[in-house]
């Protein structure tokens, strides 16, 4: 949650990540490197702040039903030194609660083919009782973008792990799936795919998990994404706000997948942030919609029952500005990946019985009839702050305003940052079981 353990307004998120002139200008073009951030967390005196700021994130996790963490290591020294981020949240996940893992996952776009450090990094965290086991007492190992490194290369690296008295259960993280399949399926426990966050890609993947059942007879762990934006490139996909990561989670449960992969908690760098999260202003209540939805589904996949909804709880989803808007603060606007741009305000109702959704903005007010259960209520993006409202019977529920203004055509004054999707929620849900 900290980078600097220093007070929030003046960190190293606020000050260099999210500012245009942060890091010597050196995203200055891309107008900053980041536009979300952590939650602020005050500074610490206690010389071991890193790992209680990772005890929080966890039981952050553990409050919506996340089991554990894989953690994609990106440094040598992961293999090395006892105090790397990786071996501080195995520590970190073995102070808050025994039953929460870690998975190892070597970044082998980082690596690359050298297999010795990737053996270090997962020899090391072997002895820590934090780390996931099979039943068996394998050691369950992932690594990013598996398929940069040919089945025989694997095969010496669970080779040279045998020789450590480390056995494995290699679960591949493929970025772009593998040709040959087939040739990672002697030596993998199961496969996984790091999926992208769009409403066509999640659609397409929802048979996944039945195909890798029956060709393969392995697990396979499913990729749920709440978004991809990456200012640094310029480059975003169309989340279709809330309906890529909620069509996600249903996937993997009607697809009957073994594990799901959130993607990510925390890679704030291509905006993929289910953790709570906030930007320069600090607000605590404009990143929490994919935070709390992974709550109810979260819950739906580890029971394999629907939780009720116990509470009316109205989540929103939109742009700070439309995808067409002047881009002031950067060199040349972003662009899309693949498919259309969507300007929408989502209003995303969980309700105990039927009512009306309203979405006020521009003057005008917009209705939908909605049902008990969820529903999806979207109308076009205009200028101004909407105010979302449930009603039943011709008297409001409640009614509240979205966390951030709508900006026009001529995109963000001065000073402000960009955005995806702002999320929120007006209510405690009390549907989250685990």
């Amino acid at each position: 949650m900290s980078i600097d353990n220093a007070a929030p307004a003046g960190d190293f998120y606020n000050t260099e990540y999210l500012s245009k002139a942060g890091e010597s200008g050196k995203w200055a073009k891309q107008g900053g490197f980041l536009r979300q951030r952590p939650l602020g967390v005050p500074a610490s005196t206690k010389s071991n702040w890193k790992q209680l700021n990772m005890e929080a994130e966890v039981r952050a996790a553990i409050a919506r039903g996340i089991t554990g963490f894989t953690f994609d290591s990106m440094s040598a020294s992961d293999g090395t030194d006892s105090n790397s981020s990786l071996h501080l949240m195995l520590a970190a996940a073995h102070a808050v609660d025994s039953r929460f893992k870690i998975i190892v996952m070597p970044d082998i776009t980082v690596f690359g083919s050298d297999v010795n450090t990737v053996v270090q990094i997962i020899a090391s965290v072997a002895s820590s009782p934090a780390a996931y086991r099979l039943s068996d007492g394998r050691l369950v190992v992932s690594a990013f973008d598996a398929g940069q490194n040919p089945p025989s290369w694997w095969q010496l690296a669970i080779a040279k792990l045998n020789s450590l008295g480390v056995q494995v259960a290699f679960v591949p993280t493929f970025v772009h799936w593998p040709s040959t399949a087939e040739a990672y399926a002697g030596l993998s426990y199961g496969f996984a795919d790091w999926g992208s966050a769009t409403v066509a890609a999640v659609s397409s993947m929802t048979n996944d998990a039945g195909i890798i059942h029956s060709t393969y007879d392995k697990i396979y762990m499913m990729p749920v994404g709440p978004q991809q934006y990456r200012p640094k490139n310029y480059l975003f996909w169309e989340a279709s706000n809330s309906s890529a990561f909620r069509g996600a989670w249903t996937g993997s449960i009607q697809g009957d997948a073994d594990w799901v992969q959130l993607v990510t908690w925390n890679d704030f760098s291509e905006s993929a942030v289910v953790s709570p999260h906030t930007d320069t202003t600090l607000q605590r209540t404009i990143g929490t919609g994919y935070y709390n939805l992974t709550g109810y589904y979260a819950a739906w996949f580890l029971t394999g029952q629907q939780p009720r909804i116990t509470h009316d709880v109205l989540y929103y989803f939109y742009r700070k500005e439309a995808t067409s808007a002047a881009a002031t603060a950067q060199s040349q606007r972003a662009t899309i990946a693949t498919g259309t741009a969507e300007n929408v305000i989502e209003l995303l109702g969980f309700l105990t019985s039927p009512g009306v959704l309203k979405i006020t903005i521009g003057g005008k007010t917009l209705t939908q009839n909605a049902p008990a259960g969820i529903v999806s209520f979207k109308v076009p993006s205009v200028a101004g702050t909407p105010l979302f409202t449930l009603s039943r019977n011709g008297a409001d529920v409640f009614s509240f305003h979205g966390g951030v203004q709508i900006y026009g055509a001529g995109g963000l004054p001065s000073g402000v940052q960009d955005l995806t999707y702002w999320s929120g929620s007006a209510a405690k849900s009390g549907i989250c079981a685990l």
